[in-house]
């Protein structure tokens, strides 16, 4: 296990093994990078954990980490879940945030549901057993709005009824998190509804979108004819919840919608970009996939009265939010060519 930490420490600073720590897996990635850097906001000695998976780029994973590795109290244990050697960041730790596993919707069908099982079953399995053999006190699970397929609407039942391969995966973590509290671990599943903001990844439909407004970017595909609605959440506003349920005693043995409070279509979405950017993105119209709903809506009431959060962000604010990282994105790499280029 390769394990980084600063080599700045001030006089304040205190080992894990006196303070406690916690512990984040999938810190490098989109939502785990910026639950990171707030909780060290907050005073926290953190570990991250992240294989760097290839399945996107490493490059943009190391880019968000960017603040965290230049602080004294973050360590990042670059080592895949399944390695038995992955135990070693839990001893210690007081709370868990488990983010790793592989995205994706389209890219669980088929060959990519190997994939799929393995790091959204095995390892959320295997999270649980060093959280367990650790004695940690809280493990906060990220789980999706996929596990509820087409009962994610106004009026439905909302029974956890999955139309993808990566709603069965998700949904099987919430059901291990069953399993495990019977052995005493207590688990809080946060179902995420279709989060966007800066470090988003790059398979993600907001992304791509902006992209597709940039001069020379890639086309954006959208599936089917635009009118699915989604419930966005801001990437902070995630956040807070997911620090919130670490503590919150109502949220213990829970699971919980956690959205954004906008819900929009996909072609509301690309409108407001457009607005946004003052471009149009170029699109191209495929068919609607298996496994994509028509809408998703979170059970906001009920996260209200167990969390005690509720989101702050508007999602023309968020976009605008986004829309800034691209272009400072898209700066940087010019910048970067030009210098190449002398």
């Amino acid at each position: 296990m390769s394990v980084h930490s600063s080599e700045s420490h001030d006089d304040t600073s205190s080992t894990r093994e006196h303070i406690g720590h916690v512990v984040v897996t999938g810190a490098a990635g989109f939502i785990g990078s910026h639950l990171v850097d707030e909780l060290l906001a907050r005073g926290e000695h953190v570990i991250g954990i992240d294989s760097f998976d290839p399945w996107y780029s490493p490059h943009q994973k190391q880019a968000n980490l960017a603040l965290a590795t230049r602080h004294h109290r973050f360590e990042l244990a670059t080592i895949d879940l399944l390695d038995p050697a992955a135990i070693e960041p839990f001893e210690g730790a007081n709370r868990v945030f488990h983010l790793a596993g592989r995205p994706g919707v389209q890219d669980s069908w088929g060959p990519g549901f190997g994939d799929a099982t393995r790091q959204n079953v095995e390892v959320t399995r295997r999270v649980y057993e060093h959280a367990l053999a650790c004695a940690v006190e809280r493990v906060v699970y990220a789980s999706s709005s996929s596990v509820y397929g087409n009962h994610a609407s106004p009026g439905q039942d909302r029974a956890t009824t999955p139309i993808s391969p990566y709603g069965v995966t998700k949904l099987a973590g919430e059901q291990l998190a069953e399993v495990y509290r019977l052995r005493g671990l207590s688990i809080s599943a946060l179902r995420y509804f279709t989060v966007y903001g800066p470090r988003q990844r790059p398979d993600m439909a907001m992304h791509r979108i902006f992209e597709a407004t940039i001069p020379d970017g890639p086309t954006f595909v959208r599936r089917g004819d635009g009118h699915q609605e989604r419930e966005f959440t801001y990437v902070a506003d995630i956040v807070e919840a997911t620090i919130a349920a670490s503590h919150a005693p109502l949220a213990a043995n829970a699971a919980l919608d956690i959205g954004g409070g906008s819900v929009a279509s996909l072609n509301d979405v690309i409108n407001e970009i457009a607005k946004i950017s003052g471009v149009s993105a170029r699109v191209r119209v495929v068919p609607s996939p298996s496994g994509d709903p028509t809408q998703t809506e979170a059970d906001s009431q009920t996260t209200r009265r167990l969390l005690g959060w509720e989101p702050k962000t508007p999602l023309a604010e968020g976009l605008r939010s986004q829309w800034s990282w691209h272009r400072q994105r898209t700066t940087s790499a010019a910048s970067a060519s030009t210098v190449a280029a002398r």
